[in-house]
C-alpha cells in the first residue's frame, strides 16, 4: 500500500518543527495509513533526532528487510553511525546508499566530511556534490526514480524534459539508461552514439556506451573504445577499471590482470579490484593466489561479504575457526546490511557443510537464499506461461515449413539445461578436442528473444515467440550469421565452438530456426540434485529461479515438459545425456557425445582435467580434477530440510 499524502506530509512538519516525541506517537497512531516501509523508516528518523542512535539503526534494519536497496535508508544508517563515531560503517552506509541512490547529496557530504576516505573515492564524491547542485530538478527526479526501480516513472519524465530540451546530454544520457534497463539496447545505444557526437570525450558518457555494446554483445566494438578510453587517459582510475571488465568479458584473461595490478597500485585498498583479480586467477587454476587477493579484500573490508563467498565458491578452500566465528558474529550483528549478510550466510553454509555439520549447513543456506530473494525479480507464472507459449507456437509445422531458412553454418554447440548439473564437465570435455573453442556462457540468444520482443516485457501481451511464425528466410538467416559473427571475438581458431548458456533451453525454437545445423546437447541430473545444487549456490548473477525451494521445484518441472515437447518437435536432433551416466559412464558418454558432434574421438577428452583453459563458472576446480562419484547423492545429506522441494516436483 501507498502512504496516505496528507499524513505523511504532517510527519515532516512536525520533524522540521523539532517535535520527535509528538511525531512518533502520531505515526503510531496513523500507522495504517502509512506503508510498512514509510512506517520504519519515519520512526528511525526521529530516533536519530532524539539521539537515540543505537535504537535507531535496529529500526532501519526493519526498513532493509522490506527493501533491501532503499537507498535514504543506508543514509540513514550513515548519520548515525557518524554520532556513534563508528566511521567504518559510516563510510560503508554512505557509500551503499549513493550505490543505489547517486541522488543523495547528503552521503556524498558524509563521503567528503570523513577522514578515512580513500583519494578516488573523495573524488567521486567532489565531483557528484557539483553533478548534483547543477542537475535540473526534474533530472534529478528521473534519477532518483531509475534507482528506485521506478522506470516507467523515469521514463515518462525524462521523454517529457527532452521534449522541450532535445539536446541535453544528461537527459539523453539518462533515458539511454533507462532503455538498458528495459532491455532497449539499440535505443540506449543509439541515445549514447549522439550523445558522443556532442560530447566526445564525456567520460561517464563513454563508459555507459561501452556497457552497452557489452549488452548488445558488439565486444570487438566495445573493447576498440574501452582501449581508446585508456589511451586518452591512462591513470584515470574508471578508464582503467572500464577496460580490464572489457578485457575479463572478451576474455583476455592476462591482459585484464596487468590492468587490476595497475588499479591496486593507485588505490590499493580497493577490495573489489582484489576480488575481481582473485576470479582471474581462479579461472586461471592458480587457487593459491587467488585465495591471497580474496584474504586482501576481505583485511581491507572486514565487512566486505563478497570476499568470503569467493573463497567458499572455490568448492577446495576451507575455513578456519576464526574465519568461521567472525562470519557467524557478522550475520548476527543488526548493523551489517542484509546485501552483504547473503554472501556471508552462504559461505557459512560452505564452511559448516566441509565439517559434515548439515544442520548448520542448511540453515545458513536458507538464510542466505532468504535474504537474497527479495532482490530477484523472478516470476514463475510469468516462466510458466513463457513455456506454455513456445510449445503452441514452435509446433512441427513450424519446423517442417522453415526447414533450413536459416545461416546453414555447423560451428556452434549448445550446452544447456538448468546450472550446477555439469554442463561445465561437458564443455570442459569438448574443450578438451582439438577442432572446439570454448567461448563463455553467451548472452546473444537471450539477448536476441529480448531484441524480438521489442518493448514488450512490460506489457500484457508479447511478441515472442509469435515473431517467430511471422520472420523470413532472409530475416532468420541475418539472425543466425550476426550470432555466428558476435561469437567470433570469444573463439581461438577451432573448427567448432561452445556456447554454454544454460537457460538457452527456453530457446530452443529460436535457435533452430536461425541455425538449423546447430548441436544442442541437454544435460540434466537427478531432480533433488540438480535443485539443492542451485539452492546451495550464490550466482554472479541472473537464475533468479533458484533461491526457493518451490520455485526451483517449478521450473525443473516446466524445464523437463518443455524439453520433451522439443524433442517431439525437433527428433534426434538434440542429445540428452545425464549426469550420473556420464559419471558411472564415463568413456562410453564422451563417446556418445563425440560421436553426435561428429568429431574425431581424442585422448584428450578423457583427460579433460589437463585442459589449462580458463574456467569462469562455479565448477572451475571441479573440472580440474579426475571423475569422482562421491556427488552424485550428495543431497541426502540434507533430505530432512528439503520437504518443500519433495513436495513440488513431479519428475
Amino acid at each position: 500500500m501507498k502512504s496516505d499524502i496528507k499524513v505523511y506530509k504532517e510527519i515532516q512538519n512536525l520533524i522540521s518543527l523539532k517535535k520527535f516525541d509528538e511525531s512518533i506517537k502520531f505515526i503510531e497512531l496513523n500507522k495504517k495509513k502509512l506503508s510498512e516501509l514509510d512506517y520504519w523508516f519515519l520512526i528511525s528518523v526521529n530516533l536519530r533526532y532524539l539521539k537515540k542512535y543505537s535504537k535507531a539503526i535496529i529500526t532501519l534494519s526493519e526498513v532493509n528487510k522490506i527493501s533491501p536497496t532503499y537507498g535514504r535508508a543506508y543514509q540513514e544508517f550513515g548519520h548515525n553511525y557518524i554520532k556513534l563515531n563508528n566511521k567504518e560503517m559510516a563510510l560503508k552506509s554512505y557509500s551503499r546508499a549513493v550505490r543505489y541512490n547517486p541522488t543523495l547529496q547528503a552521503s556524498w557530504l558524509g563521503i567528503l566530511g570523513l577522514d578515512n576516505t580513500d583519494k578516488h573515492l573523495v573524488e567521486i564524491a567532489d565531483k557528484n556534490v557539483i553533478y548534483l547542485k547543477n542537475l535540473p530538478p526534474e533530472l534529478k527526479s528521473v534519477l532518483s526514480f531509475i534507482h528506485e526501480g521506478k522506470l516507467k516513472k523515469a521514463d515518462h519524465l525524462c521523454r517529457y524534459f527532452l521534449t522541450n530540451s532535445p539536446h541535453h546530454l544528461e537527459a539523453m544520457k539518462m533515458l539511454a539508461i533507462i532503455c538498458k534497463k528495459l532491455h532497449v539496447y539499440d535505443d540506449s545505444e543509439f541515445l549514447l552514439e549522439s550523445c558522443l557526437e556532442f560530447d566526445p570525450d564525456n567520460l561517464d558518457i563513454k563508459v555507459e556506451y561501452i556497457d552497452t555494446l557489452i549488452k548488445r554483445q558488439k565486444y570487438g566494438l566495445a573493447l576498440e573504445n574501452a582501449r581508446d578510453l585508456y589511451k586518452k587517459d591512462p591513470n584515470n582510475l574508471s578508464s582503467l577499471i572500464t577496460l580490464a571488465v572489457t578485457l575479463q568479458q572478451t576474455n583476455n584473461q592476462e591482459e585484464a590482470q596487468l590492468l587490476y595490478k595497475k588499479i591496486l597500485k593507485i588505490s590499493p585498498n580497493n577490495h573489489m579490484a582484489m576480488v575481481s583479480m582473485g576470479h582471474l586467477y581462479k579461472n586461471q587454476g592458480n587457487i593459491n593466489k587467488s585465495i591471497e587477493l580474496y584474504k586482501n579484500a576481505y583485511n581491507s573490508n572486514k565487512h566486505f561479504g563478497d570476499a568470503y563467498w569467493s573463497l567458499a565458491n572455490l568448492k577446495t578452500y576451507t575455513f578456519s575457526n576464526n574465519e568461521i566465528e567472525s562470519l557467524v558474529a557478522m550475520v548476527s550483528n543488526n548493523f551489517i546490511p542484509d546485501d552483504e549478510k547473503i554472501y556471508m550466510h552462504f559461505a557459512l553454509g560452505k564452511a559448516f557443510e566441509d565439517l559434515n555439520d548439515y544442520k548448520s549447513s542448511f540453515h545458513h543456506y536458507k538464510k542466505g537464499n532468504d535474504h537474497k530473494l527479495p532482490y530477484t525479480k523472478f516470476k514463475t507464472d510469468e516462466f510458466i506461461n513463457e513455456c506454455k507459449n513456445q510449445i503452441n507456437v514452435c509446433t512441427s509445422d513450424l519446423f517442417e515449413m522453415k526447414n533450413n531458412w536459416g545461416h546453414q553454418s555447423n560451428e556452434p554447440i549448445f550446452i544447456l539445461g538448468l546450472p550446477r548439473v555439469g554442463s561445465t564437465l561437458v564443455e570442459q570435455i569438448l574443450s578438451s578436442h582439438s577442432l572446439v573453442d570454448a567461448t563463455h556462457e553467451l548472452p546473444n540468444i537471450l539477448a536476441t528473444s529480448h531484441k524480438l520482443n521489442l518493448r514488450r516485457a512490460h506489457a500484457d501481451s508479447s511478441r515472442y515467440p509469435d515473431i517467430l511464425l511471422s520472420l523470413s528466410a532472409p530475416q532468420l538467416k541475418i539472425i543466425g550469421e550476426n550470432y555466428i559473427n558476435d561469437a567470433e571475438i570469444f573463439r581461438d581458431g577451432g573448427t567448432y565452438f561452445i556456447d554454454k548458456m544454460p537457460n538457452n533451453f527456453r530457446h530452443i525454437g529460436l535457435i533452430k530456426l536461425i541455425l538449423p545445423n546447430a548441436k544442442i546437447i541437454d544435460i540434466r541430473r537427478n531432480s533433488m540434485s540438480a535443485c539443492f545444487s542451485c539452492y546451495k549456490q550464490l550466482f554472479a548473477e541472473g537464475q533468479e529461479f533458484t533461491y526457493s525451494q518451490k520455485r526451483l521445484a517449478l521450473y525443473y518441472n516446466n524445464y523437463v515438459e518443455l524439453m520433451d515437447h522439443w524433442n517431439k518437435v525437433l527428433p534426434n536432433q538434440i542429445l540428452s545425456i545425464t549426469y550420473e551416466d556420464l559419471i558411472n559412464n564415463f568413456e562410453q558418454t564422451v563417446c556418445q557425445i563425440l560421436d553426435y558432434c561428429e568429431l574425431p574421438f581424442e585422448e584428450t577428452c578423457i583427460e579433460f582435467y589437463k585442459n589449462k583453459r580458463a574456467v569462469k563458472t562455479p565448477s572451475a576446480q571441479q573440472v580440474r580434477q579426475p571423475i569422482y562419484t562421491s556427488g552424485l547423492d550428495y543431497w541426502k545429506n540434507y533430505e530432512p530440510y528439503l520437504e518443500e522441494l519433495k513436495k513440488y516436483l513431479k519428475y
